[in-house]
C-alpha cells in the first residue's frame, strides 16, 4: 500500500513538472508574439504587425468597393472603382501601437490632393477609442469583409486605388506616414510611365492594355472578348 502511494506521489510530481514546463514555454511564445507586435487575442479579427521597414508592391489587380458601418452605426457603401478620383485605403486598428502615428497623420494634411482617404477598421474595434483617434474629420468605415477581400496581412497597411480604372496601383506599409507617402509617390510615378504615350516598348504591355479596356467599359467576361478575330 505504501509503495502505491509513493508511486502516485511520484507520478503527480512528474505531471506537475511537465505542466509547469508547458506553461513556461507557452508564456515565452506569447512574449515573443507580443514583442513582434502580433495580436494574440483570439477574438480580434484584425491582425497586427510592426513593420520593420517600408515595403510596397504594385499589383495591378482589381480593386473592390467597400461596404460596412460608419462610426454612427449607419450602413454605408463606398465606391472606389469607377470613381473620378483615386482612393487611399488605410487599414488601421485602435489597439495597434504602430498605427498611432498614422492616426495622428490622418487628422492633418496628408499631402495627397485629389485623393480620397478612407480608414478601414475591423468590426470589433472599440467605438470610444475609435472616436478618440479618428476625430471629426477622418472618414472611417468598419468592414472586416474589406480586410478579407483585400487580403490585408496586418495593420497598418495601405492600398492605393486608381479610381477610373478600378485597379490597385500599389500597396504596402512603412514605419511612419512620410515613408508610406514616399511609396505612394513612387507608385504614382510608375503608373504615369505605364500609362504615358504609347511607344513601341509599351505597345504590348498587359497592364496598359487592361487599363485602356477597363476605361472603355470592357472588363473580364465582356462579350466582345469572345468574338472571333477579324478576317484581316
Amino acid at each position: 500500500m505504501v509503495a502505491v502511494v509513493i508511486a502516485e506521489g511520484v507520478a503527480i510530481l512528474l505531471l506537475g513538472l511537465l505542466v509547469a514546463g508547458l506553461l513556461r514555454s507557452h508564456a515565452e511564445i506569447l512574449r515573443a508574439l507580443h514583442d513582434l507586435g502580433a495580436g494574440v487575442d483570439p477574438d480580434d479579427s484584425a491582425p497586427r504587425r510592426r513593420p520593420a521597414a517600408s515595403s510596397a508592391r504594385v499589383t495591378g489587380g482589381p480593386a473592390h468597393d467597400i461596404a460596412g458601418v460608419n462610426p454612427r452605426g449607419d450602413a454605408v457603401a463606398v465606391a472606389v472603382t469607377g470613381a473620378e478620383h483615386d482612393t487611399l485605403l488605410a487599414f488601421l486598428s485602435t489597439g495597434c501601437e504602430t498605427c498611432r502615428p498614422f492616426w495622428t497623420a490622418m487628422n492633418g494634411d496628408l499631402g495627397l490632393p485629389g485623393t480620397r482617404v478612407l480608414v478601414v477598421v475591423s468590426d470589433e474595434e472599440s467605438e470610444s477609442e475609435l472616436a478618440r483617434l479618428a476625430g471629426p474629420q477622418v472618414e472611417v468605415i468598419a468592414s472586416t469583409a474589406a480586410w478579407e477581400v483585400y487580403e490585408v496581412p496586418g495593420s497598418p497597411h495601405f492600398v492605393y486605388v486608381d479610381g477610373p480604372t478600378g485597379r490597385i496601383v500599389g500597396e504596402g506599409t512603412g514605419p511612419d506616414w512620410p515613408a508610406v507617402r514616399g511609396l505612394l509617390t513612387q507608385a504614382n510615378a510608375d503608373r504615369a510611365i505605364r500609362t504615358g504615350p504609347v511607344g513601341v516598348e509599351w505597345r504590348d504591355n498587359p497592364g496598359r492594355i487592361d487599363a485602356e479596356l477597363l476605361t472603355a467599359g470592357i472588363g473580364p467576361g465582356h462579350h466582345s472578348l469572345a468574338a472571333p478575330p477579324d478576317p484581316e
